[in-house]
């Protein structure tokens, strides 16, 4: 095909348009060769002609003369340009246009008066010694009151050079319009002829662009079978075109729809990358295609783990972790058909971070709460044995106590099984559209732990000042807010010994912050970061002694975050602690 179209371009086009050019330019050598040759040579010999007869027939006016010699050439030069000169017969000056006489030297030496004296007509071209510019020189015989002088006549060459440049300029003009009419007619035959071909192989280059829809023009005579080759070869890669995109998209959307990072290498060098490739670690500048391994920016603990896999000859995979921003990942090669860049692998990385992070909690969390169940458990096996002994004993007093305590640890056990049921319901995705009252949930969580509050003669406030006269409402669902409510104020009325206990709202158009603010010994700096964990306790002794569970801030971080909002806990030692929490508003 490619040779076809060649052949078409030479025939056509090629030839036509060197062929024309080749005229062309010998036209135009040979007119400007006669511009700047014979018609140079041609002015000055009309100069030189015109300078002889000039002086000829001041010979004749000159013999006739009675004047002085300065006298007798002044009429000749009058209005011209011209220069005369008459010269004795032993080669001195008698008279000068241009110069003093007295001034010049003899000029029998020179040619042209040599030839004057002897007779003849003298010509020379030169430099002026007295005007010291180039000159035209033509003497011819005279003579002046009945003796021998040579009469001669000059011109600057610079006015017989600008004649000659007159005729040239003249006639470069009409060369470049010649030129110019002779290069829009050929260009206009030749793309008259070449129209088809060029139609024919704009059509190629653009299927060979990737437009597979462009029309390949019809043609007639010998350019028909390509024109049908054309058109055949456009719907052949079309079909198939079409079969490999299709199913290059498939693979893209299964491998874009995959969780995990995908990688496909040729030797070291990657070839495609999905998109969870680029999420889970920062693309190159240049993309992931072509990109090496080293360049690739991953972890160098997860590059040397998929570096020693490209070599692989069977599926083989391992973890690798943790790296510097404590991530794990499963790493999974899976050899493919090499090709001449070298061997292909498939590459799998699947970040197991979470897998591991809720493994551990799972542990602990399974730990902590057997635990937990296990003390009051205990507990109430040794009360009750304690008790079944007093009562054997006769001592109702005591068994009577026993029997107390038993209780004090079965509420205690509730609460915990309580506490670990709504933990367990807040780690489920809420209903959506769900709308709480904030005003309307701090005063039932307020009225509710009043008494609490009076037994520990702790003052209870609610601080709404910064909202008055605005409905303020949370997209949160009411439980969560009530139970968000219900464990700040317990930990803080339980860990308050005197003062005060205060709940104040504040509201911005995108959300609202309730913050309850304690007077209590506070909590040191060490245990902040940690202080939302499952079981965690600042004090454990003092914990268990006032009966609480451990998971009451655990399931205030949830049950916001399940909505959305965040928590935070500011406190300092002997001044109190302030949580505050934050949920978003509802439209």
């Amino acid at each position: 095909m490619r040779g076809r179209l060649t052949s078409l371009m030479t025939s056509f086009r090629v030839r036509l348009v060197l062929g024309y050019a080749l005229v062309l330019a010998l036209i135009a050598g040979v007119w400007a060769w006669s511009l700047y040759g014979p018609l140079t040579q041609a002015s000055i010999e009309q100069q030189r002609s015109h300078l002889q007869t000039i002086a000829e027939v001041a010979s004749l006016t000159l013999a006739e003369s009675t004047a002085t010699p300065q006298a007798s050439i002044a009429p000749i030069v009058a209005r011209t340009q011209l220069r005369v000169t008459l010269v004795a017969s032993d080669g001195v000056v008698l008279a000068d246009s241009a110069q003093d006489p007295a001034t010049m030297e003899n000029h029998a030496t020179r040619p042209e008066i040599a030839a004057a004296l002897h007779g003849n007509v003298g010509t020379d071209t030169r430099v002026s010694a007295t005007l010291g510019v180039p000159q035209m020189y033509v003497a011819v015989p005279a003579t002046l009151g009945g003796r021998p002088v040579a009469l001669r006549v000059s011109e600057p060459l610079a006015q017989v050079s600008a004649i000659a440049d007159r005729g040239r300029t003249t006639g470069l003009l009409l060369l470049a319009g010649a030129l110019i009419v002779a290069l829009a007619l050929g260009l206009r035959l030749a793309a008259t002829a070449a129209r088809p071909v060029l139609a024919l192989r704009d059509a190629a280059e653009s299927m060979a662009g990737g437009d597979l829809r462009t029309p390949v023009p019809a043609q007639a005579g010998e350019l028909a079978d390509l024109s049908s080759a054309l058109t055949t070869l456009r719907d052949r890669m079309r079909t198939t075109i079409g079969e490999l995109e299709g199913g290059q998209a498939t693979l893209r959307a299964v491998l874009d729809g995959l969780q995990d990072a995908v990688f496909v290498f040729e030797g070291e060098r990657v070839t495609i990358a999905n998109r969870a490739a680029g999420e889970l670690f920062r693309s190159p500048a240049g993309g992931w295609r072509g990109c090496a391994l080293g360049d690739a920016g991953l972890p160098a603990s997860l590059a040397a783990a998929v570096r020693s896999r490209l070599s692989c000859e069977q599926p083989c995979g391992g973890e690798v972790g943790p790296d510097p921003e404590a991530r794990y990942f499963r790493v999974t090669a899976v050899p493919l058909n090499g090709t001449e860049s070298g061997p292909r692998t498939l590459i799998v990385v699947a970040e197991i971070t979470d897998v591991r992070r809720l493994d551990a909690v799972r542990r602990d969390f399974v730990a902590n709460a057997s635990h937990e169940l296990k003390t009051p458990a205990s507990a109430i096996q040794l009360l009750a044995e304690s008790a079944d002994a007093a009562a054997e004993d006769g001592d109702t007093e005591q068994s009577l106590l026993f029997v107390r305590q038993i209780k004090g640890e079965a509420d205690r056990l509730r609460r915990l099984v309580i506490d670990l049921l709504a933990l367990s319901r807040l780690e489920t995705v809420p209903e959506p559209g769900s709308v709480t009252d904030v005003r309307s949930a701090i005063g039932n969580a307020v009225a509710g732990h009043r008494a609490s509050a009076a037994a520990a003669r702790l003052t209870l406030a609610i601080d709404e000042a910064a909202v008055e006269g605005q409905d303020v409402y949370v997209a949160a669902d009411p439980t969560d807010v009530a139970v968000a409510l219900d464990n700040v104020l317990a930990n803080a009325i339980a860990y308050t010994e005197s003062g005060s206990v205060t709940v104040r709202l504040t509201a911005d158009p995108n959300g609202v912050a309730i913050a309850v603010s304690d007077t209590g010994p506070g909590i040191a700096a060490q245990h902040l970061d940690r202080i939302f964990e499952r079981f965690y306790r600042v004090d454990g002794a003092r914990t268990r002694t006032s009966g609480g569970t451990g998971l009451g801030l655990s399931l205030v971080r949830n049950a916001v975050e399940r909505s959305g909002g965040t928590v935070q806990i500011a406190s300092t030692v002997g001044s109190g602690t302030t949580v505050t929490i934050r949920l978003p508003r509802a439209v």
